[in-house]
């Protein structure tokens, strides 16, 4: 799946204000609006997004859902990692 710059935006926004804390997701999506200028029904879209692409984790209780924040940084060391082990295996299957 494609980075976005708005979903990385995001992510390191949403880092740099809380860290690898788990965050209540209304207060990700709050921040996100004032952060980014977007409106509650995007900013659910990004949080989707974040989710999808490993920057997020989502944790939920009976009452209460919250988000936990990854390294922006590892994730996309982890996505590096993935492209070039798949770009080798593809080299060398065509050999």
């Amino acid at each position: 799946m494609k980075i976005a710059k708005r979903e990385l935006s995001a992510a390191i926004i949403l880092y740099r204000l809380y860290g690898e804390a788990s965050v209540n997701l209304g207060l990700a999506i709050d921040t996100l609006r004032e952060e980014l200028g977007v409106t509650k029904k995007v900013a659910m879209s990004i949080v989707k997004r974040l989710r999808k692409l490993g920057f997020l984790t989502v944790e939920s209780d009976n009452l209460k859902v919250e988000v936990k924040v990854r390294n922006p940084c590892s994730v996309i060391e982890e996505y590096a990692l993935r492209y070039a082990e798949a770009r080798k295996h593809r080299k060398a299957s065509k050999s």
